[in-house]
């Protein structure tokens, strides 16, 4: 039996619609010339005299560690990057930075302020939410959970490496977690040697590690779901 047709989330067509047109104007703005930071704090880049934040398709910059760049360093850090003010082109100052998330009058180094890490008391001992398969173009994966899970997803971390693992293999990596829709989404980036296999999935969460740690949860792992 066919599977009825339904509506696109605009995540879904932003990869399988060609070029982003983010990317375009971004190319208006000037070359983009990344440069090494000053040093690094648990890995996150620390700003020196003249350097300031940027994004690779983004048409402002970052001279502090506002929520901006910090929101940035938990879902993409690798698209965070440093380049000197006087390279900025026709970037503009965002505003965020007047309200740095290190404490005031302080440098521009990351210095966020860490929720607490959630308790083993305080938090269940596993939590696993019910996925389906909703769109896979272009070696994207689409799962969509319920719209009950969408404020637990908004409060969850998407940590480097976190793979889609289908019988013991690592078949993909979870990219990002989209909580915008009506049904909240994990974007999963699949091997090109993996047979992506068609059902429920499942996703599984657990503690955050300390970069992420910002967020109560953090996702483990994306498997297909047991069958009954």
């Amino acid at each position: 039996m066919p599977r009825p047709k339904r509506q696109l989330n605009p995540l879904i067509r932003k990869y399988i619609g060609g070029s982003d047109p983010a990317q375009a104007e971004a190319r208006g703005l000037g070359e983009l010339r990344p440069v090494e930071p000053a040093a690094r704090r648990q890995g996150m880049p620390v700003l020196g005299d003249g350097q300031v934040y940027v994004m690779k398709y983004a048409s402002q910059y970052h001279t502090a560690w506002c929520q901006v760049v910090a929101d940035k360093w938990d879902h993409a850090p690798r698209g965070l990057l440093v380049t000197m003010l006087a390279d900025v082109g026709a970037r503009t100052r965002c505003k965020e930075c007047d309200r740095p998330l290190n404490a005031a009058g302080a440098s521009s180094a990351p210095g966020r302020h860490m929720q607490p890490r959630p308790t083993q008391e305080a938090q269940p001992h596993e939590i696993v939410i019910p996925l389906n398969v909703i769109a896979v173009a272009h070696g994207i994966a689409f799962l969509a959970a319920g719209p009950e899970y969408r404020e637990l997803f908004k409060e969850t971390a998407v940590e480097p490496a976190t793979p889609l693992s289908v019988g013991g293999r690592r078949d993909g990596m979870v990219k990002r977690l989209d909580a915008g829709g009506d049904e909240p989404l994990v974007v999963v980036q699949l091997d090109p040697r993996a047979n992506f296999q068609d059902g429920p999935y499942q996703l599984r969460m657990r503690r955050p590690l300390l970069r992420s740690a910002t967020k109560p949860y953090a996702v483990e792992s994306v498997e297909p779901a047991p069958q009954a």
